[in-house]
């Protein structure tokens, strides 16, 4: 307001949109009034519409200013410059949130997959007994896939808690994406259900007795 020139009254002769006005960082404005005039600060913007392409106009603008301004540049070189830095972000997070993905999901298919592998002897004595082999299948994999929810539900609940922090970095950011959350949820429990049922089924195709022979 202390740029402004000093008058009394303005007419408003147009209402537009909400948009982003100076920084995407900050995202849209909440409010903003424009006031097409100029004050004394001597590093003002003024905004051009043309008709050609922008190298045509960068020429047309600078012959017709007759070199009055210091630089003249299309908005959407202006628009790249200012969303560069964004995107090595997004490049540099979202190479890492893939490899953190990967670790988890092997993490997991690992983990469970051994700890089923450890009961071929359990499965032997079962189906020994009369267990048939879906039935134990269906046993083992259920009591997995209970403790892979378990760890997917702890999982989500962190995220939703330190989403917020990261929210208040760019205004932009939307902390609580329901896709994005229930996507590695089920990546998450595809990898469990896998890793309960290969070594499960490979094992209750084995003979009873050859398990029960192997300590």
């Amino acid at each position: 307001s202390d740029r402004l020139p000093p008058f009394a009254a303005a007419q408003v002769i147009g209402i537009a949109r909400d948009a982003t006005n100076g920084y995407v960082g900050n995202g849209v404005d909440s409010t903003c009034i424009y006031f097409p005039t100029f004050g004394s600060a001597g590093n003002e913007s003024l905004l051009v519409s043309v008709n050609v392409d922008k190298d045509a106009g960068r020429r047309m603008l600078d012959r017709t200013l007759n070199g009055m301004v210091d630089q003249i540049n299309p908005l959407d070189e202006v628009l790249a410059t200012m969303i560069y830095p964004f995107r090595v972000a997004f490049w540099i997070t979202g190479f890492l949130a893939g490899l953190a993905l990967v670790l988890t999901v092997s993490g997991i298919y690992g983990v469970l997959s051994y700890l089923v592998s450890q009961r071929s002897k359990e499965i032997g004595v079962r189906m020994a007994l009369g267990a048939s082999a879906a039935a134990v299948v269906r046993m083992v994999v259920g009591q997995s896939m209970r403790l892979a929810g378990i760890g997917i539900a702890l999982g989500v609940t962190f995220a939703l808690m330190v989403a917020p922090v990261f929210a208040h970095q760019l205004q932009l950011l939307k902390p609580y994406d329901g896709l994005v959350y229930a996507a590695g949820a089920l990546l998450a429990a595809l990898a469990s259900l896998a890793a309960a049922c290969v070594p499960c089924r490979r094992a209750a195709r084995i003979d009873p007795v050859i398990t029960l022979r192997c300590d």
